[in-house]
């Protein structure tokens, strides 16, 4: 399915693609979404929270009204919108969208070209979560805080061997890079047993070898707000925009 011609080359897959790195020949194509239609393909992705509650203290509520798609880019926007979540009121409202009971899988590589929003109180972010509907564990294969749009952080979280009923066990990869809200940049990770590798813009950024995941996981791509980011204030601009240019998956032919 993929025509090599060189190791450690750019390899052509057949869906026009092009993989970097000596193993591509080794990648297969399973999950494509190049935002090309006039709206969200809900076939792929159920534009929702599955867990449907709130978590890390954010302030927003997600709604399917924060989604627009136009000439091969998904817009995720976040407004300073009032909107009823979780039994409460929201002064913001935003959007996530995920595989769940649609794709997941074991391994793999698994990548997003996007652009981030910039702003005080943003985080944006693409990970995966185990299906069926558990935590941990959790790759995070992009979080960044729109304050800092120039580092991206990248995570592994396990359940703590020590603690199993308690908290989890994580570690953090930081890269600083350029600016990432000024342009599109790639992220993604591969995954493989005892191992996984964390790139921004095709280059290996950061890498975990221990308590790696062996479980089918399904993708979410979503734009917070609050959390970890903390609350807006004066300096930020709505609505925020998180363009995406596509979201890929390729397994271990």
């Amino acid at each position: 399915m993929i025509c090599r011609f060189f190791s450690g080359l750019l390899l052509l897959s057949v869906t026009g693609h092009l993989i970097a790195g000596e193993n591509a020949a080794a990648w297969v194509l399973t999950f494509e979404d190049e935002f090309d239609g006039p709206k969200l393909d809900y076939d792929k992705w159920t534009p929702e929270d599955p867990w449907g509650v709130e978590r890390n203290d954010e302030l927003q509520g997600y709604v399917i009204q924060a989604f627009e798609q136009n000439e091969g880019i998904l817009q995720i926007r976040c407004e300073k919108k009032p909107t009823f979540y979780d039994g409460r009121k929201r002064d913001y409202r935003s959007g996530m969208m995920t595989t769940y009971r649609k794709f997941s899988q074991t391994f793999g590589k698994f990548e997003m070209r996007c652009r981030v929003p910039r702003g005080q109180g943003l985080w944006p972010a693409i990970w995966l979560l185990p299906d069926p509907l558990a935590w941990p564990p959790e790759i995070d294969i992009l979080e960044i805080l729109g304050h800092e749009t120039d580092r991206v952080y990248l995570s592994n979280h396990w359940i703590d061997p020590d603690n199993p009923d308690g908290d989890s066990g994580s570690q953090t990869g930081e890269y600083k890079g350029p600016d990432f809200s000024e342009d599109f940049h790639t992220f993604g990770v591969e995954w493989e047993s005892g191992e996984i590798r964390w790139y921004v813009d095709g280059v290996l950024r950061h890498k975990a070898l221990k308590n790696v995941p062996e479980e089918p996981m399904y993708i979410l791509v979503n734009l917070a707000v609050g959390g970890w980011a903390e609350a807006p204030d004066a300096s930020t601009v709505f609505p925020a925009v998180l363009e995406i240019d596509y979201v890929r998956v390729w397994e271990r032919e």
